[in-house]
Formats: structure tokens, sequence, C-alpha cells
């Protein structure tokens, strides 16, 4: 039997677990991961500072840095009381509820059934998981944004004084302490139960008492911001509730009415290649122009192997003859890249539609190997290789069950290596010039201007996008 969230009375006796579920450590891993995605979104897009960190300096080598100069000798991090005992319980709420709503025993339980007290304390353990990977894993605070890799002033973090670079109190910080390791998981739990509580005796009352009208529902969603975030992780509605609706199964996921409607799809193929004619849009360097931006033309083949559902392992290795006619420290001769990384989509009878996530590396077999100095001899030429990330929408067209065409439309961004910057901090972006003030080049990092100190490379990267577009067939085994 289905039930229809529409009609289904949230007073009716509550339908019992199924007895052969299990946990769903699948949707509790993907859930997570795209909560740190949407956190990892919204700071890049609200921090300027960690867009330039993350844009134009060495990845690896500044996380490992950020990590080394973690300060758990103290409780307070330098945030405010909004950011600390505000913001990050919400965030250890959400993943409790994440961690809830995968169990099929533990997401019926309401507050003062028996077992709630334990279900609870299991999603104490994996909050504090995911509270301790966002701070210091590679995608997490240390990872994107370089938490504990510089000191700031509390106050105020572009420096007060810009024009003397002063302190403007006596307390600094590099954003690390005890606190967020803490009262994520902690009082993020309280919270999560606090919404519990809120959500039976008032929420749901509202709705019964309203014959569960739309309106009421609304309310009985906006009560409990973190569930209802966490509901939307896995497409369901703001007042979905899992006791409360029935046992009736769509893949393995319990029954609810989804934002996205459901597309009839047809079963993914084992193993597709697709050779292919590629142009990419990118820097060379031809007569009269050092850095200049031309489309480099040539072919590859794309191999992918499905790994589960409608996820693939995708590579894509191309090669472009004579795409930079001149050598320069960026281009020169011939080009060939490589993207390994996920691919998924949907597939239907006629048509496929997917998006490729995938890093790689671009590289010229004829360009100079470091960067050409004024009055000194041209440098020796051989071949450079450029980090790059490469996002790709194609399109397949149907025309057997093995066999179809492809076409793709995407964006290559590539890493290029800047010169080593000088203490004065030209060449930097501005917003981080505070960062290398007074530290050269030849210096140890961790050498600035006290209190203002960086344990972060003094390398600078500049990031340069292009369209790249493929032609070609697609074979499906």
């Amino acid at each position: 039997m289905r039930f229809d969230l529409d009609t289904q009375d949230p007073s009716a006796p509550r339908p019992p677990s199924p007895p052969d579920a299990s946990y769903n450590w699948k949707g509790l891993l993907i859930q997570s991961f795209e909560f740190n995605v949407v956190e990892d979104g919204f700071r890049l897009l609200s921090d300027n500072t960690l867009r330039q960190v993350t844009y134009t300096k060495p990845y690896w080598h500044d996380y490992i840095a950020s990590l080394h100069q973690f300060n758990m000798r103290r409780w307070n991090d330098g945030d405010d009381f909004l950011v600390n005992y505000i913001g990050h319980p919400m965030q250890g709420a959400v993943t409790s509820f994440i961690e809830i709503q995968n169990s099929p025993a533990q997401a019926r339980l309401e507050f003062g059934d028996p077992g709630y007290t334990m279900s609870r304390f299991k999603a104490l353990l994996w909050s504090a998981a995911y509270s301790t990977y966002s701070e210091i894993g590679p995608t997490g605070e240390a990872g994107l944004g370089n938490e504990g890799g510089y000191t700031y002033g509390v106050s105020c973090q572009m420096h007060c004084n810009a024009q003397n670079f002063l302190p403007p109190n006596n307390k600094y910080t590099n954003n690390t302490g005890w606190v967020d390791f803490i009262i994520t998981p902690t009082v993020g739990t309280l919270w999560s139960v606090g919404e519990d509580v809120i959500d039976k005796e008032i929420g749901k009352r509202i709705q019964e008492r309203t014959g569960g009208k739309r309106y009421a529902k609304a309310i009985r969603g906006a009560l409990n911001p973190t569930r209802t975030f966490s509901n939307a992780l896995r497409w369901r509605l703001p007042w979905y509730r899992d006791a409360e609706y029935g046992d009736d199964t769509v893949d393995g996921s319990y029954y609810a009415v989804h934002f996205m409607p459901d597309v009839p799809q047809v079963e993914w193929p084992r193993f597709q290649i697709s050779p292919h004619f590629t142009s990419l849009s990118t820097t060379i360097t031809k007569e009269g122009c050092e850095y200049c931006r031309g489309t480099a033309i040539g072919a590859g083949v794309e191999v992918s192997y499905r790994l589960a559902g409608p996820f693939y392992a995708d590579a894509d290795v191309s090669h472009q003859p004579s795409a930079s006619p001149l050598p320069s420290d960026r281009a020169g001769g011939n080009m060939t890249t490589g993207f390994f990384g996920i691919r998924t989509g949907i597939n239907t009878q006629n048509y496929a539609l997917n998006i490729a996530v995938r890093p790689g590396f671009v590289q010229f077999d004829d360009a100079y190997e470091t960067s050409p100095q004024p009055d000194e001899p041209a440098p020796q030429q051989g071949t450079i290789t450029h980090f790059a990330w490469n996002f790709m929408l194609t399109a397949d067209y149907k025309l057997s069950k093995k066999f179809a065409l492809r076409a793709g439309v995407g964006d290559t961004l590539v890493r290029y290596r800047q010169a080593c910057l000088d203490g004065s901090g030209i060449g930097l972006a501005t917003s981080l010039q505070w960062l290398n003030h007074g530290t050269a080049c030849t210096q140890d990092p961790g050498i600035g201007k006290p209190p203002y100190l960086t344990w972060l490379s003094h390398e600078d990267f500049i990031n340069r996008g292009g369209v790249q577009v493929q032609l070609g067939p697609v074979f499906s085994f």
C-alpha cells in the first residue's frame, strides 16, 4: 500500500519498520557529502579570502602546513558567538538528522519512545565524526581556506589599518581551538532533540487540527529548520516524517513525495567507449602574443565503467597536435590532456544526459621549463604539465541499444604556476597581500610582521578556464 502525503493523518498509528530493513550506509555517505558540498559552496561564495587562497595557492602544501599549526591548547578559535554557538550547533543538528533518517528503526522514533535516547546517542557519534572532518578534512576548513595556516586580528581580519599593517587589538588567532570540535556535535544533538519535542508537541498538533492543510505543513517544516534541511538532502519535502508514512519502497528508499518528478529510465550499460573529435580554448603562444587564447583541435577517447547505479568511473585522454606554435612558460608544441573522475546522469530509452567532474592535467611537449628572465638567455625547452579540472555536460542520441551519437560542452580550468613573490606582496591578490607582508621568497614559512604570521606557501597560481567541445560516437557493452 502506498501512503499519500497529502491525506495521511499524522495521528494515525505509525507503521512498523520492515523486518528486513537494513541501515542505509549509502544514503548516509551521499547525504553527508551533499551537505559538505553545500557548506563549501556557501563559504566560497561568501568569503573572499577563502576564494583567493583556494584559487591561487598550492593546495596540498598549504593544507598540510595548516594542519601543523592547529592550536589545541585553547578553547576559543576567535569566531563570534553567532558562528560558534548558533551556526555550528545547527550544522551538528543537520548531521544528526542525516544519521537518524538513514536508519529505518531510528527514523520512526519520536521523543519519549523506547530506544529514543540510544538512537540520538548514535546520531551524536556521527555528528562528531562529521564535524571533525569539517574542521581538518581535505574538503573541510583546513583544506579549503587554510584554517590554522595564518594569523589575523579577531576584530579585523583584513587589518583595520591597512597602511601600517597594525593589529586592531591585542587579540589575534589562526581560527583554531576546541570550541567547534565540542560544541558542534553536543549542542547540535541537543538542538535536534529540541526540534523533536517541538515537532511532536506543536508542529504535529497544528497539522492534525487543521486536517493536514498545506499551510500547516509549511509551518511544521519551518518549526524544524535543520530537519527540513536534512530532508532536502534526501529529496523529501520539509514536513515529511518517517514515523507517519508507510513502508512502500522505491529503489530501496522509503516512499515520499519528491521535489523532482520520476523520469522513466532504462538500465545503464556496464562499459562505454567514445572516440571523439575535441576542441579546447586555452592559453597558447604565437608570433606577437605570448599568452593568447587559442583553440586547439584534436582527437581523443573517453572510457567509462559503471561503479553503481548511474555513477561511472570516467577517463578522457586527448591529443591536440601543434596546439601552441611558439614556446612560453605556459604552453608550447603539442598538447595532451588527461582527465579522470566521476560521471553520472539520466538514461532513457532514446536519450542520455551526463555530467562529469574530472581532475587531471594539461601537458605541452615543447615549452619553457622555467620562466624567462630579462637580459637572460631563453630557458631550456621541454615538457611542462599543468594541473586542471574538467567539467563536461554530454548528451547521447541512441540509434540502437549499443550505439549512440554524443555531443558535449564543458569547461576546463587550468592552473598555471607564477613566479615566487617578493616581500612586497606585488603580484599577489590585493586581499591577500597582507599574508605575505615582510616575508621574502627565500625566508622560511611563518616569518612575517608579528603578530601576523603565515605558514602558507609563497608560490602563486593563476587559473584560466576555457570552453571544450567534443563530438563522436558511443559504443556500449
